[in-house]
């Protein structure tokens, strides 16, 4: 018989896709012999996936394809393009004007506010030289003259009547 020739064929991998559309077909039909009808539901299942299984896209899904390739070639051009920009633009940045302090993180450019605001720093920080130098030690007497005399000059230098 032709179908058993062909189901061999078949388990062995050797037959066509015509081939095999006849063993289906062949499945299909109600009139089977006994020793056969083992494999109608293998057929049959194949032939209900393929029922199931569209065979060509729909245009909705090719559609619904084109525009999220689209959209996403957008979106890494865009990224690409604000990658490059921020690699150029990096060594470019500029907080404030040409000549400015930064204090606490907020940017200054106002001599006179910069000059307070540094004083005042200084008198936070500064200890009386009596502190470090007491007066019954004479060998620091030198040491002593020698830092109120440069306190006093670097004092001079955020004076504003200058």
């Amino acid at each position: 018989m032709r179908i058993e020739e062909l189901l061999e064929k078949y388990f062995e991998g050797e037959t066509s896709s015509i081939e095999e559309g006849e063993i289906r077909r062949y499945f299909a039909s109600k009139d089977i012999p006994s020793h056969l009808s083992a494999y109608k539901p293998l057929f049959a299942y194949i032939d209900e996936e393929r029922a199931i299984i569209p065979n060509h896209p729909s245009p909705i899904r090719k559609n619904k394809r084109i525009v999220t390739y689209l959209l996403s070639g957008v979106a890494a051009a865009s990224l690409l393009i604000l990658g490059i920009r921020s690699i150029y633009t990096s060594n470019k940045t500029r907080y404030c004007a040409e000549n400015y302090v930064m204090i606490n993180g907020r940017c200054y450019t106002d001599i006179h506010k910069i000059r307070n605001m540094a004083l005042d720093a200084l008198r936070e920080v500064a200890t009386p030289a009596d502190e470090y130098f007491p007066d019954d030690v004479s060998d620091y007497s030198t040491e002593k003259e020698v830092l109120e005399s440069q306190l006093k000059e670097f004092g001079s230098l955020f004076n504003v009547d200058k």
